[in-house]
């Protein structure tokens, strides 16, 4: 019988408290094996402090962290064998070349594939034999994900890993990441790009204040019923209306149209549309933006 794959992370109520201040709180999470994980939210939603939990860098208040069904923190030598990691922030020795930062960290226990580093240095252009202190931003990241990818490791956390990278350079992050998915391991995403993340995820939370307030199939963004619409007029009715129906989660004018994006029961918008008689009405599919906006909109209604 051929083996179940283990699940690469699982999160139970994991929660965080600071004091009085609550990091993050009952996090409930499950990640599939060979799937592609956004992380979505704000700045101070909670996204860095759920990261290092898992990776044993701060102790959770409560709940469990499972890697590989592995405890996170008693297993936590083991768990490392497993695990590729690039922060958010990189703090890398100012004084070393990025080739010696590699052999560094293969010396401390990764398993370099050092002809799939010569690879990623090449799509990368990457800087190896020049110190830190000397690089841009942009190059930095570049060692930061050659060293998150070397030893090719079965889950890969990845904090914000295009800041910095020109448009070319992104490009071959995104075939990096689907080349991993492709041999089954498993990338777990922390972006603000949501075009980024709508393009390279399978799946997306979206966390808030420190909850998780929902697990998205970015395949299936119709999930919510929202439905985006561009409503072209000879004459611009007043938004007003549009503005006092319940379904209706944004809305723009631009010229002699209007954009809205609805959720929910229909009757309502097609009665106002009949008042309204626009001259052209075009749907277009709702993106991971519009699903943003509907959950981080609600926050402040």
């Amino acid at each position: 019988m051929k083996q179940r794959p283990k699940i690469p992370l699982k999160l139970t109520n994991l929660s965080k408290h600071y004091g009085k201040f609550r990091g993050v709180e009952n996090i409930n999470l499950e990640l599939r094996p060979g799937e592609v994980f956004g992380f979505l939210g704000p700045n101070g939603a909670g996204k860095s402090t759920t990261i290092r939990t898992i990776l044993n860098f701060i102790t959770p208040s409560s709940g469990s962290i499972k890697i590989f069904e592995l405890d996170s923190s008693k297993d936590s030598v083991e768990v490392k064998n497993y695990l590729g990691y690039l922060a958010g922030e990189i703090a890398l020795y100012p004084e070393m070349t990025g080739i010696q930062i590699l052999k560094y960290l293969t010396a401390l226990g990764k398993k370099t594939d050092w002809e799939y580093v010569d690879q990623l240095t090449q799509r990368l252009d990457a800087s190896l034999n020049r110190p830190i202190k000397s690089l841009s931003k942009g190059n930095v990241q570049k060692i930061g994900l050659i060293q998150a990818f070397m030893h090719k490791p079965d889950l890969i956390i990845l904090d914000e890993p295009t800041s910095g990278l020109d448009p070319l350079v992104k490009q071959v992050f995104y075939e990096m990441v689907l080349e991993m998915k492709a041999q089954g391991k498993t990338l777990f995403i922390s972006s603000h790009d949501l075009t980024e993340v709508q393009k390279i995820c399978d799946r997306a939370a979206f966390i808030r204040q420190g909850q998780l307030v929902a697990i998205e199939d970015i395949n299936q963004t119709n999930s919510l019923n929202l439905r985006h619409f561009i409503l072209k007029f000879k004459k611009l009715p007043p938004l007003s209306g549009y503005k006092q129906l319940d379904g209706v989660r944004s809305i723009k004018k631009t010229g002699n149209q209007i954009e809205l994006t609805y959720r929910g029961e229909i009757g309502p918008l097609i009665k106002l549309l009949a008042q309204d008689t626009p001259i052209d009405i075009e749907t277009t599919e709702t993106t991971l933006e519009e699903i943003f906006m509907h959950y981080y909109q609600e926050e402040t209604k």
